[in-house]
């Protein structure tokens, strides 16, 4: 049986001036944030500072964190192109599996894919059913990587509901290990589309 596939949204689908709650041009939205971030993602039409600083609880400590984040942000959620490579390597050795690839899943992925230490310590962790993070060699592993390890634990369990209250605090977590963790939860809010989020100002 053919699966029925995903509509895609495209730049003229999300467009401001067709939606229900856009007052115009000198009101604008009728929310703080947009109700359709998500589908805008999609289309295209979202720059990294947007999807950033829309997408957590504004809180003054976390919010000079996101504005680090939007700072360093390169023009990709990617740390480098190893990174890219190892996942979609990691990806292709698993296959695909509807039941299991949610995109939890692929945020924790996304973090234990970062790095080539953290990757190999957790190469086995990933199994037909998910991911099996007992299987993890932690002997050894620093600080940063444990941070990683431990997010990525956190968001496969309960998605992008993760507590915050951590990643505002630079003693706890480092800026690298912060961005990444802040990319992942845009991968588990609103699925792998938020890898392909650009850089571009804020309207």
């Amino acid at each position: 049986m053919r699966q029925p596939t995903h509509f895609k949204y495209k730049m003229e689908d999300v467009e401001c001036r067709f939606c229900t709650e856009y007052r115009g041009k000198k009101r604008g939205c009728a929310h703080a944030v947009c109700p359709w971030l998500a589908e805008r993602i999609e289309a295209g039409v979202v720059g990294y500072e947007e999807a950033l600083l829309d997408s957590f609880p504004h809180d003054p400590r976390l919010n000079a964190k996101l504005r680090t984040a939007v700072q360093l942000f390169h023009g990709s959620l990617w740390l480098n192109e190893g990174h890219r490579q190892r996942m979609e390597a990691l990806k292709a050795r698993e296959g695909s599996d509807r039941r299991r690839d949610t995109p939890a899943y692929f945020a924790a992925m996304y973090l234990l894919t970062a790095d080539p230490d953290t990757a190999m310590r957790t190469a086995n962790c990933f199994c037909r059913d998910g991911i099996m993070f007992s299987y993890a060699t932690t002997k050894g592993i620093s600080p940063h990587g444990y941070t990683l390890l431990g997010a990525a634990r956190d968001i496969y369990a309960s998605g992008d509901g993760i507590a915050l209250n951590d990643l505002a605090d630079g003693e706890v977590i480092d800026t690298e290990a912060f961005c990444l963790i802040v990319n992942a939860l845009l991968i588990a809010r609103y699925g792998c589309v938020a890898l392909e989020i650009q850089q571009k100002e804020r309207q």
